[in-house]
């Protein structure tokens, strides 16, 4: 028999956030993190990704309850380091500097209808009618 009642958001959470007692996959290991495995594989070539343990013959890792606790201190660690807080500044300047660079640009969203109505205004524009010179 099946329970009727529905997942809520949070009760998705809570199973999420449970630490399994088996090693997990990388998917498994991203569908818990809520991360992509293409994120996943971005920490792993910056060295910031968890232990995996490889098996001998085997091609595929495994990422154990331990390396996940440890990973998740290491990341928790890291946010509250003062590289984290550089980081996130210079992430909120380079997003300002491309801001005010793309407003300054002519094909800006906000400069597309002014150019438009500018446009169409000079096509539908009448040429003036000469004046006859009087002979």
């Amino acid at each position: 028999m099946t329970d009727n009642n529905p997942v809520t958001e949070s009760s998705r959470d809570d199973q999420a956030h449970q630490a399994p007692s088996r090693s997990l996959t990388r998917a498994q290991f991203c569908e818990l993190e809520n991360m992509s495995l293409s994120t996943f594989h971005k920490l792993k070539r910056a060295g910031n990704g968890p232990a995996e343990t490889h098996f001998p013959g085997m091609t595929f890792a495994r990422i154990t309850p331990e390396a996940r606790r440890e990973w998740h201190a290491r990341m928790e660690e890291w946010r509250k380091s003062g590289a984290a807080k550089l980081e996130q500044q210079r992430r909120i300047d380079v997003a300002r500097a491309a801001g005010k660079k793309a407003i300054e640009s002519p094909l800006h969203v906000s400069k597309r209808q002014k150019a438009a109505a500018a446009a169409n205004a000079e096509a539908t524009k009448k040429p003036a009618r000469r004046a006859k010179a009087e002979a």
